[in-house]
């Protein structure tokens, strides 16, 4: 990922009130110079600042107050990679977890007896002399089926990457917007 740049900043009017409580002015938010000014002011007396782009913005959370800030991020490339190997492993548990469910299904039918009613329903209906469900074939066939659907969606996964990657090589990539919290650094008060 890649920062984007924040552009120039102008001034604010009212912002020397809410950025830099000690009267200095407006900073580029997010330089030390504006966190030096926003920890200056008095924390009790001056209410939690939100600015436009890359603004610093102090929560309360109980007695401790944390910062976190807007950040534009710039995602133009996905590895793909790593994309085979997150979407295998994603639809290998999906499959684990089909097959799992699947089994225990057909075990809880076939002990309630919905098994039997299926397959009389289906003798009367067709006129069959003999019709019964092979388990143990509709079970590899399921597993196998499901195999393949793995390794089908992850290709087209990878697929997918491979062309997101071209489309973002000619459009610039997708801009997203992350809020940053800082929960491990304590803000100085006053």
């Amino acid at each position: 990922m890649e920062r984007e740049p924040t552009g120039t900043v102008r001034s604010v009017p009212g912002a020397a009130d809410t950025w830099a409580p000690g009267g200095r002015g407006y900073e580029q938010p997010g330089s030390d110079a504006a966190i030096e000014a926003f920890f200056a002011g008095d924390p009790t007396t001056t209410p939690a600042s939100t600015l436009a782009a890359g603004e610093l913005t102090t929560a309360t959370r109980g007695t401790a107050r944390y910062e976190a800030r807007k950040v534009r991020r710039l995602v133009r490339h996905i590895e793909p990679w790593s994309v085979l190997k997150i979407s295998l492993i994603f639809f290998f548990c999906i499959w684990i977890i089909l097959l799992v469910a699947g089994s225990i299904l057909w075990r809880v039918a076939d002990s309630s007896g919905m098994i039997d009613n299926i397959e009389k329903f289906v003798k009367e209906i067709f006129a069959l002399k003999s019709f019964s469900f092979d388990a143990k074939r509709i079970f590899r066939v399921y597993a196998v089926g499901g195999l393949v659907s793995v390794v089908a969606a992850t290709g087209f996964t990878v697929l997918l990457s491979v062309l997101f990657n071209l489309i973002s090589d000619l459009t610039g990539g997708v801009r997203i917007t992350v809020i940053e919290e800082e929960t491990a650094r304590r803000v100085r008060r006053g």
